[in-house]
């Protein structure tokens, strides 16, 4: 009887991510136990950085299989009332003392001109998880997607992944018992399983310790670099997918460069759309712009059960833009889109954010020209609150916020939402969702049998 309590109460203390304090009842034989209120304290908060840009070869490009972190990142953030700000140049692990998302949050950045890597990258610092989708990744010619798995606990894990591509599940070896040691960052070249193809999507599955996901892609065009970006986790399978903070610029120049050189035809947006169920996906996309000067586009499309296509974005001009996708079968989506730093392209890959009700903190990176896209998928209008400032989303529509460099921010909402912080540095860009993370107490009524 006793080893039964122990494993229940160890089952119920894995499963939900937090401390069990628990007062056993004293039973007699024939006696039916009552239910027993079990004491839930919220868990330390926890949050891991992937730190610098992966280059493939060492620093100086010759060793073959070797990834090095180079250059330093830019960490911030908060936690309760201390201020998180530090410079990198690895992974970093930061614990928290507060219970709540909005007394809790973190985000890198790093602007890169090198000669193996340009462009700006910035992500999320992350709680950890054990299954992630990542609707990103190009590894044709020039083209480089490595996924990065940060495990920072104490516990190895044991990786397995399942690749979508254009003509359904991609098979190989290799793809199921990958180690990511406890303590370490594990770096895997995705052209490995899926060599030289152009579309695809990830999804990550993990046993053992939770851990930080996201892959880095990178651009080089004969020997320059053009363009970098490090992609968080996308919201789940639904047949409502909503991707805020598509900010499109220099649209004209790009295309006059594809149009010169066919090496910059992925300069032109795009919408990734995978359909991971054993049904075709039947979808229509509804791009709008933030304001009347930006005016969208309507885009359809068919996917095929258990792939992934990419789909051209066509007839936009410079604007701020959201895209809004309604399925028949659940998907998932994310939109690559450009820009010029300078005169090299750099890109983003704006992820799919999973609308809710938000009560959540975030940071506006220091050094950069930051705005947040909010993006109300509902038919009625929904108020949002930003630092006490209220703002009114009207209904299936989204609104763009101007955001002051390096300072915290709470965002709450009555209604669902869904909310990216658009990064931009010299031209360079990335797009970074806004994420609550809901640590909380409380008690729960468990009985014994």
């Amino acid at each position: 009887m006793f080893r039964r309590i122990l494993a229940l109460v160890a089952t119920l203390a894995v499963g939900a991510g937090v401390v069990l304090s628990v007062k056993f009842p004293t039973l007699q034989v024939g006696q039916s136990a009552l239910p027993q209120e079990v004491s839930v304290q919220p868990k330390q908060p926890t949050l891991v950085c992937p730190g610098p840009v992966f280059v493939n070869g060492g620093q100086n490009g010759v060793t073959i299989g070797s990834f090095t972190q180079s250059g330093s990142v830019n960490i911030a953030g908060v936690d309760g009332a201390v201020t998180v700000g530090q410079t990198a140049n690895s992974e970093v692990t930061i614990h928290g003392t507060a219970n709540g998302s909005k007394n809790f949050n973190a985000l890198q950045v790093q602007s890169t001109n090198q000669k193996l890597a340009f462009g700006l990258s910035a992500a999320n610092c992350v709680t950890g998880t054990n299954s992630a989708w990542l609707v990103a990744g190009d590894n044709s010619v020039g083209r480089e997607a490595l996924l990065v798995l940060a495990n920072p606990s104490s516990v190895d894990a044991t990786v397995s992944l399942q690749l979508y591509g254009t003509s359904g599940p991609i098979q190989g070896s290799g793809l199921s018992g990958i180690s990511a040691p406890a303590g370490k960052v594990t770096v895997l070249p995705l052209a490995a399983f899926a060599p030289k193809t152009e579309t695809f999507s990830v999804l990550v599955n993990s046993r053992g310790a939770t851990l930080g996901i996201w892959l880095q892609q990178k651009t080089i065009r004969g020997l320059t670099p053009g363009g970098l970006d490090l992609i968080g986790v996308s919201a789940e399978p639904s047949k409502q997918v909503v991707i805020p903070g598509v900010f499109l610029r220099n649209v004209g120049s790009l295309e006059q460069l594809a149009v010169g050189d066919q090496d910059f035809a992925d300069t032109k947006p795009i919408l990734r759309v995978t359909a991971p169920g054993n049904k075709a996906a039947n979808f229509t996309a509804q791009i709008q712009g933030a304001d009347g000067s930006s005016f969208g586009n309507v885009l359809q499309g068919v996917v095929p059960a258990g792939s992934t296509r990419d789909f051209s974005i066509e007839d936009l001009t410079d604007g701020n833009y959201s895209v809004t996708i309604n399925s028949d079968e659940p998907v998932l989506g994310a939109v690559r889109f450009s820009r010029l730093s300078g005169s090299n392209p750099d890109f983003a890959w704006a992820q799919s954010v999973g609308p809710e009700k938000l009560d959540a903190g975030f940071t506006a990176l220091p050094g950069t020209t930051s705005k947040l896209s909010v993006v109300n998928p509902l038919g009625k209008k929904v108020n949002v609150t930003l630092n006490g400032k209220l703002f009114s989303v009207e209904a299936n529509s989204s609104v763009v916020i101007a955001l002051t460099a390096g300072r915290h921010y709470s965002i709450s909402s009555n209604q669902r939402v869904a909310a990216s912080q658009v990064v931009d540095v010299k031209g360079g860009v990335a797009v970074v969702p806004v994420i609550d993370f809901q640590s909380v107490g409380g008690t729960l009524k468990v009985t014994v049998r």
